[in-house]
């Protein structure tokens, strides 16, 4: 294969234009329910989000959805509403973002990190068992880049040991294991609606949960520890007056984000199909190459393909990953990393015992390349991608 120069070292790249990592799949229907909803003269929390919810309800099958500002906001709701405070343990994944330790730091509790295993991304279910002491009271599994971690062995592992379950689904919404959506395994999901978001709200995230007593109590702890909220206080439907239960928090969505919700969930499964044929593409083009190991699909997994992740072979390469990505930013492709491991930050090195090992994660950051998936990419985008790879990818082999 003749080897072309890479931009980064003085040649022409693939692109005259920039393809960014990610553009959010906004169009006019979009723009229109917005706009009606602050037509309306309604702007919190009302109609809209309680639509909102009965919407999420039936497409992921749960029996209560909660929308809430974020994705952080939730999974740190859910640890509050279950109890979880000082002196408590919670192992969540070392490969995640950093809202995810942050939601059991806020609580009081502290989070114990566990490896990966190499097919999902996800948590190791044996490495979270060896991790369980008589001080751990949850696990807070990760679902990574669009399919389900092994939640089925991780819901056994607590059931056993009697802890609770709280789902960083973060990168899920629309993911399925043997048929059920993330969503219905554990005490409780947290979903995120932000920007990148297999749907989105711009920001926003939301909770499920099965158990209506745990929903009572959420509820109230979202807004203000207070027994009603604004549509319940200031419309016809309800009375000004309330009670405050609880010291609570202000994490409700309101009904503008969630009239850009609504619009989304309608063709959410459309868009999710164009991610699949995206990631088909890039699994055509590149399975061959020795450079690159592709993404796998554990059996009984729907993947939304939130991310597309390759890792690359160094052992053939004569750079880095680092040095990998600026030459792909060279040739005017976006791509980024997910993630740096948590216990890399300085803020959680000391979260790290002198004993933790993280094989399988430290093996996973130094190789992994998360690549440009979008509904809105073109075809002629992808090729531009697997032009680029392959041409930094020949340079670069060793001889």
């Amino acid at each position: 294969m003749q080897k072309h120069k890479p931009a980064l070292d003085g040649g022409t790249p693939v692109r005259d234009t920039f393809l960014p990592f990610y553009r959010a799949p906004i169009d006019d229907e979009d723009i229109e329910c917005v706009a009606e909803t602050l037509r309306s003269g309604w702007l919190t929390v009302g109609p809209k989000t309680e639509e909102f919810e009965a919407a999420i309800e039936s497409y992921l099958g749960v029996k209560h959805a909660i929308v809430l500002s974020s994705c952080s906001e939730a999974m740190f709701l859910a640890l509050k509403a279950l109890g979880v405070g000082p002196g408590d343990e919670v192992i969540t994944s070392a490969l995640t973002f950093a809202s995810t330790v942050h939601a059991i730091i806020h609580t009081g509790a502290i989070p114990v990190l566990t490896d990966i295993e190499e097919e999902t991304f996800g948590p190791s279910p044996a490495e979270i068992k060896k991790r369980i002491t008589h001080r751990t009271k949850a696990i807070m599994p990760v679902h990574f880049g669009g399919q389900a971690c092994r939640i089925d062995d991780i819901c056994a592992i607590a059931d056993e040991k009697s802890l609770a379950v709280v789902e960083d689904a973060a990168h899920g919404f629309g993911a399925a294991y043997k048929g059920v959506k993330v969503g219905a395994f554990g005490d409780a999901t947290a979903f995120s609606f932000y920007a990148t978001k297999n749907l989105t709200t711009g920001e926003g995230g939301c909770l499920t949960v099965q158990d209506e007593r745990f929903e009572s109590k959420l509820r109230c702890l979202l807004y203000h520890g207070m027994s009603r909220d604004s549509w319940e206080r200031y419309t016809d439907r309800g009375s000004w007056s309330y009670k405050v239960e609880v010291p609570g928090y202000k994490c409700n969505l309101n009904d503008i984000l969630s009239s850009l919700g609504l619009s989304q969930l309608r063709k959410v499964d459309k868009q999710l199909e164009r991610r699949a044929e995206v990631a088909h593409k890039y699994m055509m083009h590149l399975q061959t190459s020795p450079i690159f190991e592709l993404p796998k699909v554990r059996d009984g997994n729907l993947h939304t393909w939130h991310l597309f992740v390759v890792r690359l072979n160094l052992e053939k390469l004569t750079v880095d990953r680092d040095h990998f990505t600026k030459a792909l930013a060279a040739e005017n492709i976006g791509c980024s990393v997910h993630f740096i491991p948590v216990y890399v930050h300085p803020f959680f090195v000391p979260y790290k015992s002198s004993n933790d090992r993280f094989p399988a994660c430290e093996d996973y950051f130094s190789r992994c390349i998360s690549l440009p998936i979008y509904p809105g990419m073109e075809d002629g985008d992808v090729q531009d991608v697997v032009e680029a790879l392959n041409k930094v990818a020949s340079y670069y082999t060793k001889l």
